[in-house]
């Protein structure tokens, strides 16, 4: 989680603010577009850092995006920047993204515009989903800013545009156990992925697989670090590209026991470290 957003761990009443959402995301938050649709933009993280969890992302998921045929129709639903519109477009004929953010959605047009198969939409998915039959169905980190019966309504009506062997791709930033929810100006709703799983089964038909992206968690990685610097080393800079771009590279070039070892031995012993992680989650209509 992002510094100075406060957390209140085992909500049961989960009160997310709509309007404080598109606030947040209507504000460029001293980044970029395209690195606040990445969370990438309040620890002075090089660009690389951002690229380089999209790179990991796709990795992680190449067999699911493989399994869609080329002549297939996607949807990127709350697209963001439109980063993940752009690799759809190379890859499958006809891609349309919606999205609700007016300065995520100026992005995402001015990002595709050179791009004859892409179109982006103007709109909330939970209620301004275009007509038609898609072969898959994309959102990259939208139910965490949704209420659970918000979620379920979603699903359902993402369910019904399916096609016979498609499959809905979420990719939702998770907490070890129970549910957190972010507060302030940044809010979100933060799942286990067991909250996932019996979300998921309230819809019904749904066949799920799970995958953790250790691509967020190389970046969280990162994040946590330049906290710790801010809490423990006041005297410095708070804000630093110089400092932020000498953590991010100091974790690249121990990458095989930064990025790969240590969270694989952390995951082992069931150490929830960092406290945010993320996963992937296909969903398929059960025969």
């Amino acid at each position: 989680m992002t510094d100075g957003h406060s957390m209140n761990h085992d909500s049961t009443e989960q009160q997310i603010d709509d309007a404080a959402v598109k606030r947040y995301f209507d504000s460029t938050r001293g980044g970029t577009a395209s690195t606040v649709s990445m969370m990438a933009h309040e620890h002075n993280l090089p660009a690389c850092a951002a690229e380089y969890r999209l790179h990991k992302e796709i990795r992680t998921i190449s067999d699911w995006l493989d399994s869609v045929c080329d002549s297939g129709r996607v949807l990127d639903v709350g697209c963001g920047a439109g980063t993940w519109t752009e690799i759809f477009a190379g890859r499958y004929k006809t891609v349309t993204g919606i999205e609700q953010s007016s300065l995520m959605l100026k992005a995402a047009r001015e990002r595709v515009a050179h791009i004859p198969n892409v179109k982006i939409l103007e709109g909330d998915g939970r209620h301004d989903l275009p007509e038609g039959s898609f072969d898959m169905i994309f959102l990259g980190g939208l139910c965490m800013y949704l209420n659970d019966i918000d979620v379920i309504a979603l699903l359902r009506s993402l369910k019904n545009r399916l096609i016979e062997g498609g499959a809905i791709i979420l990719r939702e930033s998770t907490v070890h156990q129970g549910v957190s929810l972010s507060q302030g100006e940044y809010q979100a709703v933060y799942r286990s992925v067991n909250r996932y799983c019996q979300l998921f089964d309230s819809v019904d038909l749904f066949r799920m697989e799970v995958r953790r992206n250790y691509g967020y968690t190389n970046l969280v990685t990162a994040e946590e670090l330049v906290n710790l610097r801010r809490r423990w080393l006041p005297f410095l800079p708070r804000n630093s590209t110089t400092l932020g771009s000498l953590t991010w590279w100091a974790l690249r070039l121990t990458a095989p026991i930064n990025f790969w070892a240590l969270p694989q031995i952390l995951s082992q012993l069931n150490i929830p470290w960092p406290g945010l992680q993320n996963h992937f989650f296909r969903l398929r209509i059960v025969k």
